[in-house]
């Protein structure tokens, strides 16, 4: 048993807060321990050097972020930024990323029992760590802290630190 299984299982009660948004009408998931906060898109600048993956940069509180492209990471077909798109504020392991969605739905309860390690549905689990069911089908919940791998994240350094330095 992986150790995210062994952990749900060590107490039958325990329950996961998930916030629930969609990206081009399907479900997708992040745990609500790491969001900082949810915004109304608004524009970003662009940030040379970064991995393609980074759509730019935009300030939050005072604080610049980078906004990663779900859209791109995922294979989707990209498209521009709208008016009622979303920003979710995320806390990695190194850092606060932005994350560009297109509408939240809300926040979930649920039995941790009911998530299943996307490693048991999917050859390769990538950018999520489990995927539950829901009445209208599967949600994947990202594991916010593989979507850069360590390449992206020196390439976003490098690219954040030259920026700082204009």
């Amino acid at each position: 048993m992986d150790a995210v299984r062994a952990a749900e299982a060590a107490t039958a009660d325990a329950m996961v807060d998930l916030l629930l948004f969609l990206l081009d009408g399907r479900p997708f998931a992040v745990r609500l321990g790491q969001v900082e906060r949810v915004t109304a898109m608004a524009a970003f600048t662009p940030l040379p050097g970064a991995p393609p993956v980074v759509a730019g940069v935009i300030n939050v509180g005072g604080r610049f972020l980078p906004v990663l492209d779900v859209r791109a990471r995922l294979g989707l077909v990209p498209r521009a930024p709208r008016l009622d798109d979303g920003l979710v504020v995320v806390r990695l392991a190194n850092r606060s990323v932005a994350l560009w969605i297109d509408h939240v739905e809300g926040t979930i309860h649920l039995p941790a029992a009911s998530l299943v390690p996307t490693e048991r549905v999917v050859p390769a689990g990538g950018w999520f760590d489990a995927v539950t069911a829901l009445p209208d089908g599967p949600v994947f919940i990202h594991d916010a802290d593989r979507f850069l791998s360590m390449a992206e994240e020196t390439e976003l350094d490098a690219a954040l630190a030259q920026g700082a330095a204009s």
